[in-house]
């Protein structure tokens, strides 16, 4: 169904064309052929393709043109439908591709050329088909330059989205890097001292006896214990950075979560026997995460290095005392490399627990005894020769 707007169009180029084949013959080109009935159907037939031109822009071209060519030709006064036939072909290059500009621009060109060489004065023939074809030609050029030009400035418009798409991935990633660098430097620096200062102030606090320097070390492991919590949630915001966008927080590790590290264990071909105790006693976000991480931490060392088939992990409670073992069946030895076993121990010490890892007979042991009633602002940290206790 043609739009409003189209309807409207026709009924005005046609009342123009009407009214200009109207005129005297002598005001016209050949001034030869007055209007009559062919006359006002060959303009009709030339202005009422414009209706139909956004649903079928090809053939309403091809109508118009051709009827307003043999309107020119037979020597009607026809400038109006001849300007819509050629406007109508530029509106068809405008709109559609290539492959039908060429063959388009053919056609107008040698239609434009066969009515100006008809209907030419005492010019020569050739000079006349050159004039039409060119005439021809150059509105459907117009029409393809047109739409050749949009297209560049579209394509232009989306590589200038995806250039700035691309410098913000790069701005963002350069970004994440940065953050990790940093995360990567207090991990080395920071945490390493702050854990060394509270292992020192323990050991110290327990041999003085003098109660004012006891005290001050309380308070100097105290302030490092918080300030390595601290520090680690820090790391773990900088960590989290990711160049598609901020990283969800994932929730602290609780031992109700310690069966999701059995996975990897499983996966590896081993046999895992995990007796966990779930009496309800409240644990601290410090005792938490730390026993978590010992178990985490030795069942990664029976995964690389003890060549082993089974793995018993204990988690029980004592009195006063959350007790861990996990031991495997696999060669033990007299110590693994790596900083696993050292990171295990430097974080039971720091909440006041014991830790010991070593060969047991069959396989690799480690056992680590963490403090119920232990905060990170715990007053009565463990003895130093507690601490040390265990093989590395």
């Amino acid at each position: 169904m043609p739009r409003r707007a189209d309807l409207l169009w026709t009924a005005l180029v046609t009342a123009l064309a009407l009214a200009a084949l109207q005129l005297d013959p002598s005001d016209t080109a050949r001034g030869d052929r007055g209007p009559d009935l062919l006359g006002v159907l060959l303009v009709i037939a030339a202005c009422a393709p414009v209706a139909v031109r956004r649903a079928q822009p090809l053939a309403a071209a091809v109508v118009a043109l051709t009827a307003a060519a043999v309107a020119l030709a037979l020597g009607y006064a026809v400038i109006v439908p001849v300007l819509v036939g050629l406007a109508l072909c530029s509106w068809v290059a405008f709109q559609s591709a290539r492959r039908v500009t060429v063959p388009l621009a053919a056609y107008a060109g040698t239609v434009m050329a066969a009515a100006v060489a008809i209907t030419g004065d005492e010019s020569p023939v050739p000079m006349l088909i050159l004039v039409g074809a060119s005439i021809g030609v150059a509105a459907v050029l117009i029409g393809d330059a047109i739409r050749g030009e949009r297209e560049r400035t579209r394509a232009a418009q989306e590589s200038a989205q995806r250039i700035a798409k691309l410098r913000d991935r790069d701005v963002e990633r350069a970004v994440a890097e940065e953050r990790l660098r940093i995360a990567r430097d207090v991990h080395d620096i920071t945490g390493h001292h702050l854990s060394a200062i509270s292992l020192q102030a323990v050991g110290a606090g327990r041999a003085t006896t003098d109660p004012v320097a006891r005290a001050a070390l309380e308070r100097i492991h105290r302030l490092t214990s918080e300030a390595l919590g601290q520090t680690r949630r820090s790391l773990g915001v900088l960590r989290g950075s990711d160049p598609a966008g901020p990283a969800p927080r994932a929730p602290t590790p609780r031992l109700a979560h310690v069966e999701e590290l059995l996975g990897p264990a499983r996966d590896a071909g081993l046999v895992v026997d995990l007796r966990l105790d779930t009496a309800d006693r409240p644990l601290s976000d410090e005792i938490e995460v730390c026993a978590y991480r010992v178990v985490q931490e030795a069942l990664t060392n029976v995964v690389r290095h003890a060549d082993a088939s089974r793995v018993r992990v204990d988690v029980t409670y004592g009195e006063q005392e959350l007790l861990i073992a996990v031991e495997d069946d696999g060669v033990g030895g007299p110590g693994r490399p790596g900083g696993g076993i050292q990171g295990m121990r430097e974080r039971v010490a720091i909440v006041g627990g014991t830790f010991a890892a070593g060969p047991a007979g069959y396989g690799w042991s480690v056992r680590a005894s963490l403090p119920l009633d232990a905060e990170p602002d715990q007053r009565h940290p463990a003895p130093l020769s507690r601490i040390a206790q265990g093989t590395p």
